[in-house]
């Protein structure tokens, strides 16, 4: 199982947007020295409370200060950009962060921002298929000319930069409904989910390995499960300190809540249309008693986190430290304290041995301290398989 952190963005009180990218980048840092192997950055358009319109320029910011911790783009909402310049975009990442790049692919959500590009959200999925394919041909170096329902492409020259990953960097896309599990599995990406019930996760990840086997792929592990993290010194300590950071963050479903309520939604997200409304009504006791979120101090977060690994075959585990406005500190604290004492009683079920540098393993002080001389081993993402036909970036 590998750790992915979903780095969140949200402003806080009496602080400016300059100085949340700054802190945001020195959290990449820090998950670096922890031991994560994975960092994901969203993106939103129009949104104060989660001003990324793009994922990727983060990336670029990011990759100069780290050496071993791969990145992943949670998502490139396609249907709002030109695949050709997605694709192109991508490999220059792939080039920047030396081969330490992810693909994340998504249709998007939130309908005020597909009202503000102009598109028709009930196109969404016709949209992002169309995309996806050209994405591939292009990464693949064809020449060729697309007419296509949304776009129109004429690729003929190479691609430049070229990828450094071989055959192209992995995919990863989040999955919650039926078609969306069935194309990931057809295409054997790995999908992520958010604050999926145990039991729902369970279901989809049986849907997506009778999917996965028919289409002639071996029965691999491909879900990510997300869960929001918070670790104090002690368990009380850990559920008083989040208590109301979570539930701030929570509210995001009573915002999808009302899109549901208003019409917003189409048809073609009914699972969010139904899934949202449910998280919206559950309590903080019953978000805790479900496993939704982790919470308590080293022990009791290694052992949720185990049980979840116990109850669902996973690839990996994507947590979110970033609890709506939580304090900067309260966020690196608890970073801290899961590197030094959470990953250790985790390495039975890692895919790597995880070495943490706990000469470092305090928040640092500025985005321009250079990251440990002497990094974890590399761990490539394991689909498709990369890790011995990268080549450096010219």
């Amino acid at each position: 199982m590998r750790l992915a952190i979903w780095s969140t963005t949200t402003p806080r009180k009496n602080s400016t947007h300059t100085e949340m990218f700054r802190r945001q980048l020195e959290e990449v840092e820090l998950a670096e020295r922890i031991g994560i192997d994975q960092i994901w950055f969203f993106e939103h358009h129009l949104q104060p409370t989660a001003p990324v319109p793009s994922p990727n320029l983060l990336i670029a910011a990011a990759a100069r200060t780290t050496q071993r911790i791969r990145f992943g783009s949670m998502v490139n909402i396609l249907p709002f950009r030109h695949p050709l310049l997605v694709a192109e975009e991508a490999a220059m990442l792939d080039n920047l962060t030396g081969g330490r790049f992810d693909m994340g692919l998504g249709r998007g959500l939130r309908p005020p921002e597909f009202e503000a590009f102009g598109v028709d959200q009930e196109r969404s999925r016709e949209m992002f298929l169309e995309s996806f394919e050209i994405i591939r041909r292009v990464w693949a170096d064809e020449n060729f000319v697309h007419h296509g329902k949304y776009w129109t492409v004429r690729k003929d020259a190479p691609l430049s930069p070229p990828l450094v990953q071989r055959p192209h960097p992995p995919f990863l896309v989040s999955a919650q409904s039926e078609e969306s599990l069935r194309w990931a599995a057809e295409y054997d990406i790995p999908f992520a989910q958010i604050d999926s019930i145990v039991e729902q996760a369970k279901r989809d990840q049986a849907l997506y390995r009778e999917a996965q086997t028919a289409h002639g792929h071996p029965p691999t592990a491909r879900l990510y499960l997300m869960r929001e993290i918070y670790v104090a010194d002690t368990d009380t300590r850990a559920s008083a300190e989040a208590r109301p950071y979570l539930l701030q963050y929570w509210e995001l479903w009573n915002r999808y809540t009302q899109f549901t309520r208003d019409g917003k939604l189409p048809d073609s997200y009914d699972f969010w249309r139904r899934q949202a409304p449910m998280l919206h009504a559950m309590s903080f006791d019953q978000i805790v008693a479900n496993d939704m979120v982790i919470l308590g101090g080293p022990e009791r977060v290694a052992n949720t986190i185990l049980r979840l690994a116990n109850q669902l075959d996973l690839m990996g585990l994507a947590m979110i430290f970033k609890l709506g406005a939580m304090p900067y500190d309260m966020v690196e604290r608890s970073m801290s304290l899961f590197g030094e004492q959470v990953v250790p009683r985790l390495r039975q079920i890692l895919t790597r041995a995880v070495t943490v540098d706990r000469t470092t393993a305090e928040p640092s002080s500025s985005i321009q301290r250079a990251a440990s001389s002497s990094p974890p081993a590399s761990c490539p993402a394991v689909w498709p398989p990369i890790a011995s036909t990268a080549r450096p970036a010219r």
